[in-house]
């Protein structure tokens, strides 16, 4: 590759100098067609203002400008072209509106059903029955599922007795409540047998 960047170099410098037949002469090669068209137009440009020098001056910049783009590696440009892009590019999006504690928690499902399950060990502490070996035994396990528990949960209210069987209904039935309003993927352990 450095063969071809030092003809385009030494194209560059030929056109710095206004020498276009050189320039036209180191570009005629099959990789460098690109460049050649870039010239060839300078070239045209020039020939068809022969009056107008100004007009030749900057067809022959701008092709020195297009080919020095092609050897200048993006980061080392020094144009500003390229930049606004670059900066929208790692511009931290905008910040998100923060969500609240209460939107936050009413958006986790797995926090309800972990409240769910706080709030029937709290029923079996005040009412202790056999039923509640099926929560306390599932506590010290930290891999329990939230389906496991939604499951634990409606077994301990079917069969819990006296005030707590009606404690652990509303338990559930909250909790069940919430996951309908969310259209919660965890119904489906409630439904399930």
């Amino acid at each position: 590759m450095s063969g071809v960047t030092h003809k385009i170099e030494k194209a560059i410098e030929a056109l710095e100098k206004g020498q276009l037949k050189q320039a036209l002469y180191l570009t005629e090669k099959e990789k460098l067609s690109e460049h050649h068209k870039w010239i060839e137009e300078a070239a045209r440009t020039c020939l068809a203002n022969r009056d107008n020098k100004k007009v030749c001056a900057d067809a022959i910049k701008e092709a020195q400008e297009k080919l020095r783009a092609t050897i200048t590696a993006p980061l080392e440009d020094t144009s500003l072209e390229g930049v606004e892009e670059m900066l929208s590019e790692s511009k931290p999006a905008e910040p998100e509106k923060q969500m609240s504690e209460e939107e936050l928690y009413e958006s986790c499902e797995e926090c309800h059903i972990a409240n769910a399950v706080a709030a029937a060990t709290e029923v079996c502490d005040q009412h202790p029955q056999n039923v509640c070996t099926l929560v306390t035994s599932k506590l010290d396990k930290e891999d329990t599922q939230p389906e496991e528990w939604i499951k634990v949960l409606k077994q301990t209210a079917n069969q819990a007795e006296g005030p707590a069987k009606a404690e652990m209904a509303i338990i559930l039935g909250e909790l069940t409540d919430y996951l309908k309003r969310r259209n919660s993927p965890f119904l489906k352990a409630l439904k399930e047998e």
